[in-house]
């Protein structure tokens, strides 16, 4: 069985909503960002620092996927 990663699955629900082909990597990198940060926040929320440092998105990442706000 070939299992798809969450960032195929992601990309291939993007593009079934219809969104435009150009956009789909970024709002998959967006997303799985916004995932892993929750995750990051429950692992340190438990205790697990070192843990959560692992998990946690590279900010320079997330900045491309998001936007700067500028």
């Amino acid at each position: 069985m070939d299992e798809k990663s969450a960032r195929q699955r992601a990309a291939e629900l993007f593009e079934e909503s219809g969104l435009r082909t150009e956009s789909v990597p970024t709002y998959a990198d967006a997303l799985l960002a916004l995932r892993d940060t929750e995750i990051a926040a429950r692992l340190r929320e438990a205790g697990f620092e070192e843990a959560a440092a692992l998990v946690q998105p590279d900010p320079d990442l997330v900045d491309a996927a998001w936007g700067d706000g500028q």
